[in-house]
């Protein structure tokens, strides 16, 4: 018995070594593969703003006395990822002004990741740019900094438009596990999921429906920052904050969000299973004036799932959300 009681030891001691192994390797492969500067690896079709808290890539082709439309990408994707919905907005006639948001895509990796100094990056970003009143439109977890901004700076918003929002209204405010806060350890998982080209189907699958959006052309986007030096020891700072509750964000408040007076319109996906459609229902009782569009068949990602009926749907939510005195000024 005590034979094999020492052998069944043996076994799981070599399969936790051959997991931190992998773990090891994988975050050898992460730094290797680090090795451009964002200045270096962005593409030519964007340009570097400066905030006042690091430099920000923005995507800004649109028409210069367009309404400015500001878009916020989701979790480990990055401007390009809006490339049809800005086509779609350009053609109407508004300028499409998209941001990357720090740690992920190629703005500088400067400060902190909080909803609040979000908000404050973008701030920065428009003054510089000058571009006045926006209509603002926030996916996923950039909702909540989208939220923050328009919040904090209320004058410089036209309109708020959410897409299925990670906002964070439903759950009980908590820490961070304590197991992350350990830097190493962040990075070793961070190395095996987000900056690990290999895995990024597989989570891409877990965030959409409609399986057959996850094109080769769309895995490239989300690869293409993997090469920026130090992305995954950025991105394990950030997960941080993104595991526990940012208590310091005026979005995180249900009383603070009930308050809010600005035109607000939503777009879900009913087959969203990472911010469900109860989230929405839940936001609308907090904003009972706000409208909801429901898109069928689609999950966490619109924009990619449904390109074309979300350039629809979201035109006629900004639509929605343009008090009648700036639409007869665009006309």
């Amino acid at each position: 018995m005590m034979r094999w009681i020492r052998r069944f030891v043996l076994v799981i001691v070599l399969l936790v070594a051959c997991a931190i192994a992998s773990l090891a390797l994988l975050r050898v492969a992460a730094y290797l593969r680090e090795d451009e500067s964002a200045a270096a690896a962005a593409p030519a079709d964007g340009k570097f703003v400066e905030s006042g808290h690091g430099r920000m890539f923005v995507m800004d082709q649109g028409p210069r006395d367009g309404v400015p439309v500001v878009l916020f990408h989701g979790t480990a994707a990055w401007s390009r990822l809006w490339w049809r919905t800005t086509t779609a907005l350009k053609n109407e006639g508004y300028r499409p002004i998209v941001p990357d948001l720090p740690p992920f895509g190629y703005s500088e990796r400067q400060g902190g990741y909080s909803r609040l100094e979000q908000a404050a990056r973008i701030d920065g970003m428009m003054t510089t740019l000058g571009t006045g009143r926006a209509i603002v439109v926030g996916h996923s977890f950039g909702a909540g900094a989208a939220l923050e901004y328009v919040m904090r700076h209320r004058d410089r918003v036209i309109g708020l438009v959410l897409v299925d929002a990670a906002l964070g209204l439903t759950q009980t405010p908590s820490d961070a596990p304590a197991i992350l806060t350990y830097g190493p350890v962040r990075q070793l998982l961070v190395s095996a999921t987000a900056t690990n080209p290999l895995a990024t189907r597989f989570l891409l699958s877990k965030l959409i429906y409609r399986q057959e959006a996850a094109t080769d052309a769309v895995l490239d986007i989300l690869k293409a920052p993997m090469r920026v030096e130090g992305t995954t020891s950025h991105i394990a700072d950030w997960l941080l904050d993104f595991a526990g509750s940012d208590r310091t964000a005026l979005s995180a408040s249900r009383d603070q969000v009930a308050g809010i007076k600005l035109r607000v319109s939503m777009i879900w996906g009913d087959r969203d299973d990472v911010t469900p459609l109860a989230q929405a229902n839940d936001l609308r009782s907090l904003i009972p004036s706000a409208s909801v569009h429901v898109m069928q068949n689609v999950g966490h990602i619109p924009q990619i799932e449904d390109p074309d009926a979300f350039n629809t749907v979201l035109l006629s939510a900004i639509r929605e959300v343009m008090p009648a005195d700036a639409a007869a000024a665009r006309n």
